[in-house]
Formats: structure tokens, C-alpha cells, sequence
């Protein structure tokens, strides 16, 4: 229960603002509704934005800032909102994340 995170490229620095982009990929095992711990003040303090964009595969991921977590959605079956992923593999589901924010 564990997602591989890429930073891709550098920090972009503006001012005082950071920005970095990430590359985010669920193992095997996907822990549930709860979502996965992703800590993005270890890229950037005082986080301003994080804008997710899910990949392709019909999984919808987003950030929970406070309690630190990505977590993922799946169209509901009977037409209904996007439910949570309860369980299992989604380890061919990308999420790219850009978080921008202050220096610590």
C-alpha cells in the first residue's frame, strides 16, 4: 500500500513560490476509501494550489490537504457520482500532480 512518486524536472522557482511537477503511481494494492498517504509539503511549505490531472484509465484522483492523502474515484455503476475506490489494484492509473506553494 504505497505509491511511487517521480518529480519530474526541477523546482521551478518564481519569487518566493515554488512549483514542481510529479508523476504519482498506485502499487498493486490500493489501500481504500481512506486513500493513500502523500505528504506535498515535503516538494513545497504553506501549499497555495494542487491541481490533479487523472490519467486515462477512467479513475479520477484528488488531494486531501489535510489529511494528506490522494484519493481516487471510479464512475458510480448505476450513473450516480463518483464513488470512492474501495480496494484493489489501480497501478495502471497515473496522477499528475503540479503543487505550488511558499518556501518552509
Amino acid at each position: 500500500m504505497a505509491l511511487t512518486v517521480e518529480q519530474l524536472g526541477r523546482t521551478n522557482v518564481s519569487g518566493n513560490r515554488l512549483s514542481v511537477a510529479l508523476k504519482v503511481t498506485p502499487d498493486s494494492s490500493w489501500a481504500g476509501a481512506g486513500g493513500e498517504a502523500l505528504d506535498l509539503t515535503e516538494y513545497v511549505a504553506n501549499i497555495d494550489t494542487a491541481h490533479v490531472e487523472s490519467s486515462t484509465t477512467g479513475y479520477v484522483f484528488s488531494y486531501d490537504r489535510a489529511n494528506k492523502k490522494l484519493l481516487a474515484f471510479e464512475a458510480g455503476a448505476d450513473g450516480t457520482p463518483l464513488d470512492a475506490v474501495a480496494s484493489g489494484d489501480i497501478s495502471t492509473a497515473i496522477a499528475y500532480i503540479t503543487v505550488t506553494g511558499g518556501r518552509a
